[in-house]
């Protein structure tokens, strides 16, 4: 998975979190490199291309299975 790490420990292990749960995810393993997650300030933002509009409507719930609970930015692209 590609990922942008601010420089905030905090941010990197929650960045960590995600992509462990994406990683493990049985519809969204396959897509995770497809995939780029920033901490923007306080805010999650996921961008990126996934080929179905339910997959895209499954990162937020699996996000906050990984315990982000804050705001999430989903702009990923529907392709």
């Amino acid at each position: 998975m590609a990922t942008t790490i601010t420089r905030d420990g905090r941010s990197a292990q929650t960045i960590h979190r995600i992509d462990s749960v994406l990683s493990s995810h049985r519809e969204l393993a396959e897509f995770r490199m497809e995939l780029d997650i920033t901490m923007e300030g306080s805010r999650i933002v996921l961008r990126g291309q996934l080929p179905t509009v339910a997959l895209k409507q499954a990162l937020v719930p699996a996000i906050r299975q990984a315990g982000v609970l804050g705001q999430v930015c989903n702009c990923v692209e529907v392709s």
